[in-house]
């Protein structure tokens, strides 16, 4: 049996991949645009670029350029064979840049206690 599960929630940079690892994700593809040194413990996380700019600024931090798109260096298909590729092989045991720097100890809290704005 194939399952796959794409979750979508407020956008909330940490409480959105929380709710995605309690519905039982067992990998995370996490879009940034202002460079979040995002990782969570219960699954590895794979950050993309969504900018050229970005990505040049933080390589060291995030696993993959999106912003090839916008450039015009890179089709949509290029890039989502890349992240296809980069997902099976995180799933396989290659650490992801999150998983590198010991991200995601602290990261994960199954709910925000309080108002969330």
């Amino acid at each position: 049996m194939s399952r796959e599960c794409s979750a979508r929630g407020s956008g909330a940079r940490l409480q959105t991949p929380g709710g995605c690892h309690t519905s039982g994700a067992n990998l995370i593809c996490f879009t940034t645009g202002r460079g979040s040194a995002y990782g969570c413990a219960p699954s590895p996380s794979l950050k993309l670029a969504t900018n050229t700019a970005l990505w040049e600024r933080q390589e060291e931090d995030i696993d993959l350029n999106c912003g090839g798109v916008v450039d015009g260096t890179a089709s949509i298909d290029e890039l989502g064979e890349a992240i296809f590729r980069m997902m099976l092989d995180c799933a396989s045991g290659t650490r992801s840049k999150s998983e590198l720097h010991g991200y995601g100890q602290s990261e994960f809290v199954p709910w925000q206690v309080g108002v969330v704005t």
